[in-house]
């Protein structure tokens, strides 16, 4: 891996955790979701999944690390390997508009959302049904969230990176 590269994934990294924690007063309104998926898209998979884990990570050391922070984890990589082979191809092809990359990145959350509640629900023994309803307002939150930031954090991403 070259320095250039390391630096690239760090500095992306630190910007996410600053901005989680920028972020923390607001439940689920949070930026990281769209700059894990636009790093995605301009720089690949396994550099969005090295960002990710690094701001889990960090921020999981600040905030509280638990078991929480392996199923954030686990669920956004998920998340971001379905964004990889869904998406991607797609917003490589030009064959999709920011406004539709923005909605798909909107529903991915909403699939996190369900994804992190299965791992809880399972982990606290509560139903998982129960335990993702009780939390559809946090995805809803965070799923506007990404909707908003995702054009803002891409038309950064492709001023900079092309």
């Amino acid at each position: 891996m070259s320095s250039k590269r390391i630096a690239r994934i760090s500095i992306l990294a630190a910007l996410a955790v600053v901005l989680r924690f920028a972020f923390v007063a607001f439940p689920n309104i949070k930026p990281i979701t769209a700059i894990f998926l636009v790093s995605a898209v301009f720089l690949g998979l396994l550099d969005s999944l090295l960002i990710m884990t690094l701001t889990m990570l960090v921020t999981g050391i600040y905030l509280g690390f638990g078991p929480v922070v392996l199923w954030q984890i686990l669920s956004f990589s998920l998340v971001l390997c379905l964004w990889n082979i869904i998406v991607v191809p797609m917003i490589e092809q030009k064959r999709l508009a920011l406004w539709g990359q923005a909605l798909l990145a909107a529903i991915v959350v909403m699939v996190y959302g369900f994804l992190i509640s299965l791992f809880s629900a399972y982990y606290f023994g509560f139903s998982p049904l129960i335990f993702w309803l009780n939390g559809l307002s946090f995805d809803g939150l965070h799923a506007s969230s990404t909707f908003i930031f995702y054009p803002i954090i891409y038309s950064i991403f492709r001023r900079f990176l092309q």
